[in-house]
């Protein structure tokens, strides 16, 4: 179970002499990365362990059982490694993108909120995401 944003799940760490490390996760169905062989795969596979976890959040599923190892078989030439995310963290690396809106707005309310340090634009996106029931 989630504890404090942390998720950890098995890896599958394929080193089959190709040039590449391959990284799968066996909870995740088409969930796979890779990198040059001496490259850091541990940070690849917490990025895309990331973005797994990101898609089942937004998407209200469930998430795999943690640190389970029954059913998971390592090949020749690979490894079983657990790799581990703590979300805070990680969520505040995912690049957002930011689309410029231009609103008209009572110049009395825009008065009162400069006056009270007020950032229209985070307090537009409050707003949106309560209207929309997201988090």
């Amino acid at each position: 179970m989630e504890m404090d944003g942390n998720y950890t799940y098995p890896a599958i760490i394929d080193n089959s002499g190709q040039g590449f490390v391959n990284i799968t996760f066996p909870d995740f169905d088409g969930v796979c990365t890779c990198v040059p062989e001496g490259e850091d795969y541990i940070t690849a596979a917490q990025d895309i362990l990331t973005l797994a976890v990101l898609d089942l959040e937004e998407n209200d599923e469930e998430m795999p059982v943690q640190m389970r190892t029954d059913g998971i078989t390592v090949g020749e030439n690979q490894k079983l490694i657990y790799i581990n995310v703590w979300m805070p963290y990680h969520r505040s690396q995912v690049k957002v993108l930011y689309r410029k809106k231009t609103l008209t707005i009572p110049v009395w309310i825009d008065e009162l909120a400069k006056a009270n340090h007020i950032n229209f634009s985070a307090t537009l996106v409050e707003a949106v995401k309560e209207k929309l029931s997201l988090k």
